[in-house]
């Protein structure tokens, strides 16, 4: 099965920063063109051209990425809250 030309992920502001989502797309960048930006509550990521040789769910694994990314973050900073994208 082809995957979708064009994936949204929706990563509710409670849990993800917006350097976090910044890292993973800086990780990722090589496997897909990726866009981010602020919509509510959410960051909105259109995720676009995947690489054909990707094997797995890449969205997963990038919302993962920011994730970790986001605690490793609030971690060194004490009392760090979501920011704008």
């Amino acid at each position: 099965m082809q995957p979708a030309a064009t994936e949204t992920l929706r990563l509710h502001k409670a849990l993800y920063m917006a350097q976090g989502i910044r890292d993973a797309i800086g990780v990722f960048d090589g496997f897909a063109r990726f866009e981010l930006r602020r919509e509510g509550d959410h960051y909105v990521v259109e995720v676009r051209n995947v690489d054909p040789e990707v094997d797995g769910d890449l969205a997963g694994e990038f919302c993962n990425f920011a994730l970790v990314h986001t605690l490793e973050r609030k971690r060194r900073t004490p009392g760090a809250k979501s920011e704008a994208a």
